[in-house]
């Protein structure tokens, strides 16, 4: 078994990670720490990337807006309502196949 550093947590439960840690592994303030519980201790870890709640959701909304009308009828070009009439036709049909062999 290896020992590390040894330390008690202050009446809320909090600890302080050594310096030499903390430099080892380029933790400062604006570095996002991932706890999670594994068998009977805790593993504490620096990521790289973090996408909040709120970060996904505006991402969600900008691929929403790019392809906004896609699907829609009565836009686009000619060729475009045509391409979609096909593939409408298409899966149209296939449904019914599904729906005919079931």
């Amino acid at each position: 078994m290896k020992l590390g550093t040894f330390t008690r947590t202050n009446e809320k439960g909090q600890i302080v990670i050594p310096q030499a840690m903390r430099k080892s592994l380029g933790i400062d303030a604006n570095v996002i720490l991932n706890i999670r519980l594994t068998g009977n201790g805790i593993y504490i870890y620096p990521i790289d990337d973090f996408i909040t709640k709120t970060e996904g959701e505006s991402s969600y909304l900008q691929l929403l807006e790019t392809t906004k009308g896609t699907w829609a009828n009565g836009q686009g070009s000619k060729d475009e309502k045509k391409q979609e009439k096909i593939q409408s036709d298409i899966e149209l049909k296939a449904a019914k196949a599904r729906k005919d062999a079931w």
